[in-house]
């Protein structure tokens, strides 16, 4: 799978059992910080508003991830709809992926209800990711 982004996020002591062993609904937490860093990245986050909430995520964990490792978090979107995208992730530790991952978000009003894809949105994101036009 290419991706276009990766991100370093490091791992806290808290982030981690006491064996060292990464508790596994951290990586979701680090999927979140690079899905917020992807966006920044593209100019697309006004006053730090993040305008769509998370709808369906799949997650598989290929092998454990410890304290110490430095981790990078590759983001991509794979597909934009009329209110909602896609988004796929890989967790890695050097060449090694620890997990990867898949991410439904869907855009929303101030009322938490569906809305389109934003114009500008849709264009950034299908321009750095070198999509075709509509998805």
């Amino acid at each position: 799978m290419f991706f276009r982004f990766d991100t370093a996020v490091p791992l806290r002591w808290a982030d981690v059992d006491s064996a060292g062993v990464v508790n596994n609904a951290v990586f979701l937490s680090l999927m979140e910080q690079a899905r917020y860093l992807y966006f920044q990245h593209l100019g697309l986050l006004t006053d730090h508003v993040v305008p769509f909430v998370l709808a369906e995520t799949t997650v598989k964990f290929e092998r454990p991830g410890r304290l110490g490792m430095n981790l990078e978090v590759a983001a991509r979107t794979r597909q934009i709809g009329g209110t909602s995208f896609q988004m796929d992730y890989e967790v890695r530790a050097g060449d090694e992926v620890l997990v990867t991952a898949r991410a439904a978000l869907v855009f929303v009003d101030g009322d938490l209800r569906p809305c389109p894809v934003p114009p500008a949105w849709r264009t950034a994101i299908e321009q750095f990711e070198e999509m075709q036009s509509g998805g």
